[in-house]
């Protein structure tokens, strides 16, 4: 596991979504589950993706892995 660079690093907000998402929630499962829309969820996406330079939602739970966020234990 290595330590986020200040570019990487999360929001809260884009922390949780990252968190629903290892959990297997869709775009509007998460976006009930924090009360916005699935635009704002898609737009937090949006940016983890670019944070990370992440191609797609896999890429984004890998990396969200090696950085300790979320565990498939």
């Amino acid at each position: 596991m290595r330590l986020p660079t200040e570019s990487e690093k999360l929001s809260a907000r884009e922390a949780e979504i990252v968190r629903y998402l290892a959990a297997g929630q869709s775009n509007g499962e998460i976006a009930r589950s924090m009360h916005v829309s699935q635009g704002t969820v898609k737009a937090h996406l949006s940016n983890i993706m670019l944070k990370w330079n992440a191609r797609d939602r896999v890429q984004v739970l890998i990396t969200a892995a090696r950085f300790g966020i979320v565990s498939f234990r």
